[in-house]
């Protein structure tokens, strides 16, 4: 069971957190990972963030697949044995919270890839149309250069076209490192929201965790909080 000592596990921050999409990565990744027992303050912070939020939260209308998802659901809370009709609705309604998150954040994590895809793509033929026409324009600087011999009567014509290229040449060349700092950006932000990316949600560590978190659930053998001297004048705040 999860034991370990009490412990800073909450980031820096992590109260004044907003459960969106966009942040519903560092909310599941730091909850589904969290190890009891935590501290009072931990353990306040994390009721007021989910509670806030599902709160705020309207539930979807009951679709099939919604339906069939809170179906799923009851059956989970009955191996929980949480029969507490209040803490069920409740824990029901964190769940679905948890579930349009999860939906969301897949939506927009996937748009944000396909975005830095297309910018790489964009930046590889960036830089293939720079080098294609640095090199042109290299060519095209020694055929002139090579001409002044040939046509003497007009070299102060293919000077200033040798002139004209070795520049066009160079601002060429000149984009090249450029555009491969830009390409090192954008596969770092692309590996950074695959890597951020939650495919799924382990719903039975989820269901675990939230019931001992909001104060649903206790376990034999599991302590969620340890109170500290710093902690024991807001004991009544827990319950």
């Amino acid at each position: 069971m999860d034991v370990a000592p009490a412990r800073n596990q909450l980031p820096q921050g992590f109260e004044r957190l907003n459960l969106t999409p966009s942040h519903f990565h560092i909310f599941y990744t730091v909850f589904i990972g969290l190890r009891f027992p935590l501290k009072v303050a931990e353990v306040l912070d994390l009721r007021y963030l989910i509670n806030h939020a599902v709160d705020d939260f309207t539930e979807p209308p009951l679709t099939p697949d919604y339906r069939q998802f809170r179906e799923s659901l009851e059956k989970a809370l009955d191996s929980f044995a949480i029969e507490n009709p209040r803490h069920r609705d409740r824990l029901l309604k964190s769940l679905a919270l948890v579930r349009e998150l999860h939906v969301a954040h897949l939506l927009e994590s996937r748009h944000t890839e396909e975005r830095y895809r297309m910018e790489i793509a964009d930046n590889t033929h960036d830089r293939g149309v720079a080098v294609t026409k640095g090199l042109a324009y290299l060519i095209a600087t020694v055929l002139s250069i090579i001409a002044w011999f040939a046509l003497p009567g007009s070299a102060w014509l293919l000077k200033a076209l040798s002139a004209l290229c070795a520049i066009q040449a160079w601002l060429c060349f000149r984009s090249l490192p450029r555009l491969d700092k830009r390409m090192e950006e954008l596969r770092l932000d692309l590996n950074n929201a695959l890597r951020d990316r939650i495919n799924s949600v382990n719903w039975k560590t989820m269901i675990h965790k939230l019931a001992l978190v909001l104060g649903f659930k206790q376990i034999k053998g599991v302590e969620v909080f340890r109170m500290d001297a710093e902690h024991e004048n807001i004991t009544t705040q827990l319950h």
